[in-house]
């Protein structure tokens, strides 16, 4: 039951239907369109069904290979290379792969420069593709979430999308991009709406500033952000007449969790402590409690004659009176009225530095990084090492290291799968893609709109869970279908990427360019290591097939013909296709 005094259901509730679980496992937010292009499936065909359960993979992965999967979005050409020139034994390699991703610069040099570029560019679309990039909160609010066109409303969400795809693919600091992914679902908001859709550079912005600094730093901040004060409807959250939404997931979502530390409707005062000695977990009341401290947290929109800027305000004629006694959140007493925004960011502080949420956090980061089914010894000792570390200015970069460095996460493997952006982006690498995604290109913004279709989209998840990442929720086959969609179609540009001339040393010389020759070059070159040996027979066979060839014998083709319509390039571009989508390929 909810306590009457308050008005607004949490968001989870008016939300149905926009994930759906099909027989096969399959996850969408939206129908699927009937009429996809036939041409897409045109040059590749899956020769395999999707992994239906999380049985042992057959291969296990050189500890190269593995950490750059997991621990980012897949190597590039040279990446492997790279990381084992760090160390004479995998664990120095380890420990220095995992301190130069820690302590990032503040310069991406291939990010960076690919959008100088388009700033030299003649063309007015290409010089206006990241215009919106660097606008401060209040450029942002003026001149597009409060904007009456919709397409300049949309414009810094569209763009922030494409960049978010283009770190991913193309920025050194691998670690960082996946850790944001982590942080955004943790902190999900749904990117096509007011204001999100105007101020996303900024919400990006602070998200990426915390990131590997204090977590209640970076909890409070995401608290005063105009995207998640609407977002969660906390800017209408005025006494007497609260709404409990921000402050419910504040609680489930953001900081204790709702499995371990949620009680329900009983009395506070039934709730025993924990081995911290601190208030075990959070009632139904403790809710209410929480959404009194919040009113009078809102957004400066001209409201009570504030200036229309989006920054935070606080409004004290719409706090909490203290008319019905003091506000109590578990350990958390306020006797009287004066604290004001200090009444807010001292539960805050206390739950961002309660044992509770350092459990939750662990297990949601183990759960991210090592597996579906992470072992109670490397949540607790990860939650130790949140916990011990809630004062220090840099307790999230020591715990990603404790996590990183642990002989589970060195040693666990295809306990998930890579979800369809982590799919097309780790495409993007592998394949070496030349490609500046980017607003008002035709080929970006049909990439974007096959990504769309997979049922995951960049900020485009409205449930303010963020992103499913649990192993089934991804691999049934609609989802693989439209990644492989996406592949396809990235592959067949051939101003993206010319696949049989883009390494000129090791690809196998035309005498040599047998299935055989072909298949091993690219498993290497695509993924660091072999599929096992089922699997590459496969797609040996699929070239043997396509040529009526032999599998030890040159392709019956002109392989030295390798330009973008030629034969031998539609078979790479398939090969390579085969190799992505491949089952153990799709693991992490």
């Amino acid at each position: 039951m909810k306590n009457p005094e308050f008005t607004g259901f949490s968001r989870r509730t008016l939300i149905q239907g926009s994930v759906v679980a099909g027989t096969a496992g399959l996850m969408l937010t939206r129908p699927q369109p009937a009429s996809a292009a036939a041409a897409d499936f045109a040059e590749v065909t899956p020769l395999w069904p999707a992994p239906q359960t999380a049985e042992s993979p057959a291969i296990t992965p050189p500890l190269a290979a593995l950490v750059l999967n997991k621990a980012g979005f897949g190597p590039r050409p040279g990446d492997i290379a790279a990381f084992n020139a760090l160390g004479g034994d995998d664990a120095a390699r380890l420990a220095a792969w995992v301190d130069q991703q820690l302590n990032p610069t503040g310069s991406d040099p291939a990010v960076e420069d690919r959008l100088a570029a388009l700033l030299l560019s003649s063309e007015p679309a290409d010089q206006a593709a990241y215009d919106t990039i660097d606008k401060t909160a209040e450029q942002l609010w003026t001149d597009h979430a409060r904007s009456s066109d919709w397409q300049t409303r949309n414009r810094p969400v569209w763009q922030m999308e494409r960049l978010t795809l283009l770190r991913g693919a193309y920025s050194q600091w691998q670690l960082r991009e996946v850790l944001y992914d982590f942080w955004f679902n943790h902190f999900n908001v749904f990117g096509r709406e007011f204001p999100t859709s105007g101020m996303m550079p900024e919400y990006d912005r602070q998200m990426r500033q915390h990131l590997f600094g204090n977590f209640a730093d970076m909890l409070t901040a995401n608290a005063k952000t105009a995207s998640m004060l609407y977002y969660l409807d906390n800017y209408a959250n005025t006494w007497p007449h609260p709404n409990e939404n921000y402050a419910r997931e504040v609680l489930e979502l953001h900081t204790l969790g709702a499995i371990e530390n949620y009680y329900g409707p009983v009395d506070p005062g039934t709730v025993g402590n924990n081995s911290k000695g601190q208030r075990a977990g959070y009632t139904e009341i403790d809710v209410f409690q929480f959404a009194r401290a919040l009113t009078g947290w809102a957004v400066s929109d001209t409201t009570d004659g504030s200036p229309d800027t989006g920054a935070f305000i606080f409004r004290p004629n719409r706090h909490y009176n203290f008319s019905d006694g003091p506000i109590e959140v578990m350990d958390v007493t306020i006797n009287s009225p004066g604290g004001g925004e200090s009444d807010v960011t001292d539960v805050l502080d206390y739950l961002a530095g309660h044992y509770g949420t350092a459990r939750f956090i662990a297990w949601k980061l183990c759960t991210r990084l090592i597996g579906d089914n992470p072992s109670e010894a490397i949540v607790s000792s990860t939650a130790d090492e949140f916990y011990n570390r809630r004062f220090d200015n840099d307790q999230l970069k020591e715990v990603y290291r404790h996590v990183l460095l642990s002989s589970e996460f060195q040693t666990a493997w295809g306990d998930k799968v890579k979800r369809p952006i982590e799919t097309l982006v780790r495409a993007m690498r592998a394949a070496d893609v030349d490609f500046t995604i980017r607003l008002d290109d035709n080929v970006s913004n049909a990439v974007f709109g096959r990504l769309d279709d997979t049922g995951q989209y960049p900020f485009g998840y409205e449930p303010p869970t963020g992103y499913p990442d649990e192993r089934e929720m991804w691999q049934g086959s609609g989802a693989l279908i439209m990644s492989w969609r996406a592949i396809t179609y990235m592959l067949r540009q051939s101003s993206l990427v010319n696949l049989a001339e883009q390494t000129n040393t090791g690809i196998p010389a035309v005498n040599d360019r047998t299935p055989d020759n072909i298949v091993d070059f690219w498993m290497d070159r695509a993924l660091g290591y072999a599929l096992e040996n089922a699997v590459r027979d496969r797609i040996v066979q699929f070239i043997t097939d396509q040529l009526s060839g032999a599998a030890g014998s040159p392709i019956n083709t002109d392989t030295t013909n390798t330009g973008s319509s030629s034969t031998y390039q539609r078979i790479i571009r398939a090969v390579v296709g085969l190799i992505l989508m491949s089952p153990d390929a799709l693991r992490r």
